[in-house]
């Protein structure tokens, strides 16, 4: 599978919230990292972090542009992220609230067949 294809796999899994078709296009201790500051890494950990925020925040990723390095090792998406509720249980009644959209960034790198790392970056705490 081409990095493209396989970017566009990611994409596409990560929007139908299928995070089981999401894990095989991983290596088995592949390293996520989110915009809070948040780092996993293993399939595991990887997969129920990456739920548990993108389920929270209701993400879906639109407009997406992708980025390639020669070597095929990385590929960079720029994107909207959109979300359904930008409410942060967390900052109690004072958050904002209703759906966004936020500019967005996330980098996949891979040396084999299957990425290592996953690494979004967004403009704005969803």
């Amino acid at each position: 599978m081409s990095l493209e294809e396989q970017t566009l796999a990611v994409i596409d899994a990560l929007n139908r919230y299928d995070f089981d078709a999401l894990l095989p296009l991983f290596e088995e201790e592949a390293v996520l990292d989110l915009p809070d500051g948040i780092r996993v890494i293993g399939h595991a950990s990887f997969r129920d972090t990456l739920a548990a925020y993108v389920l929270r925040h209701g993400i879906t990723l639109s407009d997406h542009v992708l980025m390639t390095d020669g070597a095929g090792f990385r590929v960079a998406v720029e994107c909207t992220l959109n979300g359904s509720d930008r409410h942060d249980a967390d900052a109690g009644g004072d958050g904002e609230e209703g759906p966004y959209a936020l500019p967005a960034v996330f980098v996949l790198e891979r040396e084999g067949d299957l990425f290592s790392r996953l690494s979004l970056y967004a403009g704005a705490k969803p």
